[in-house]
């Protein structure tokens, strides 16, 4: 995942960050659904699926938070993403439990079954805003965000 977060970046710099974005979530939704195929089968097989749903899926949070950004005085910065980082710990306390009862209750293949129909309403949604509301030319610059603690970043930061 974090291999692809350099080339999304740039590519996220070079065009606009929405067609990144739903580009990565066709993409992703192409790997759930060989995952959902694939399981059951080789080792070899999920594995390599696993590692394609890691580098399609990492980069969408960096992009969409640029994609944000963009549009956020710097004023507003900090409560943007503040509010970005707070969605995205509610999504990763309450993903767990949702992740478990599918799986419980429909086999594992339910689980990426349940991810790519996110991604299919990431895809529908990006369109619609995109017919909505044109896109910003001048972007922010693209900025790696880490899934990490801030102690852990402190310390890289530290060590340069």
């Amino acid at each position: 995942g974090a291999a692809a977060q350099f080339p999304v970046g740039w590519l996220a710099d070079k065009f606009d960050r929405r067609w990144v974005l739903i580009g990565l979530s066709a993409s992703a939704i192409v790997v759930c659904m060989g995952l959902v195929v694939a399981s059951g089968t080789s080792f070899g097989i999920v594995f390599l699926m696993a590692a394609l749903f890691g580098l399609t899926t990492f980069p969408i949070f960096s992009v969409a938070a640029a994609h944000a950004n963009d549009f956020s005085t710097p004023e507003q910065t900090v409560e943007l993403n503040a509010s970005l980082m707070f969605l995205y710990a509610v999504g990763a306390i309450f993903s767990p439990i949702l992740a478990a009862n599918l799986i419980a209750n429909f086999g594992p293949p339910a689980l990426f079954a349940f991810i790519s129909m996110a991604h299919v309403m990431l895809v529908l949604f990006g369109l619609l805003r995109m017919s909505v509301r044109p896109t910003k030319v001048d972007k922010t610059g693209y900025k790696y965000m880490p899934r990490t603690s801030y102690i852990i970043g402190r310390l890289l930061r530290q060590k340069r």
